[in-house]
Parts: C-alpha cells; structure tokens; sequence
C-alpha cells in the first residue's frame, strides 16, 4: 500500500496570490487611464485632468458633462491637443490596447512585472 500527505498553508498561498490580485489590478487601472488619456477630449484639460481611480476596477471622469461628451452627444471634437479625441475613449482605448493590458495582468499574475 502507498500513501503520503500534503500540507498546504491555504492561508499564505491566498495572501500571496491576494497580493498579486491586488497588484496586477493597480497594474491595469494605471494603463487604462494612461492609455485612455489621448483619446479622451482635451482643450483645457479639465476633463482628462480629473479623472480618478475611483476603487479598483472603476474609473471615473468626475465632471459633470462628462457622460455627455463620452457619447458624444451634440458635440464636436477639437484634435488640435489630443489627436485621438472623440466619444467612447475608454472603448477606443480597449481596441488598441487589449492585448497589452491582458500580457502586464498575466505577467504579474506569475509573479512577474507589469
């Protein structure tokens, strides 16, 4: 007959992998708002300058016309300083930069640098 035992510290292993979670999620909220940033409005600033990470995971624009311009309703977008600018950034910035967020996240997730 064969046997053997396996001892697992289940608490260290979900403080480890806790801490990579935390770490690959601060990882992608920093390149989403760095990545959006050329997409998003620009004459003055004001609109790209205020946006905050809210929580992990949730971004927010924290001018009240926000919402207005990211769908773009009866607006015309000025490229003179942001020559991505337009409605829906978040979602444009997604399309260019999916692949890039996805490889930090894992990276991280191994154990590895963002």
């Amino acid at each position: 007959m064969f046997s053997f035992k396996v001892d697992i510290d289940a608490l260290r292993l979900r403080d480890r992998f806790d801490s990579r979670t935390q770490r690959a999620q601060a990882y992608l909220d920093s390149e989403v708002l760095r990545h959006m940033r050329p997409y998003v409005p620009f004459v003055q600033g004001t609109l790209a300058n205020t946006a905050v990470i809210e929580r992990p995971g949730r971004i927010t624009f924290v001018q009240p016309y926000a919402r207005r311009l990211y769908y773009g309703v009866d607006f015309d977008f000025t490229t003179t300083f942001h020559k991505k600018a337009g409605p829906k950034w978040a979602d444009r910035a997604k399309a260019a930069h999916l692949n890039d967020w996805r490889a930090g996240v894992e990276r991280i997730l191994k154990g590895g640098n963002g």
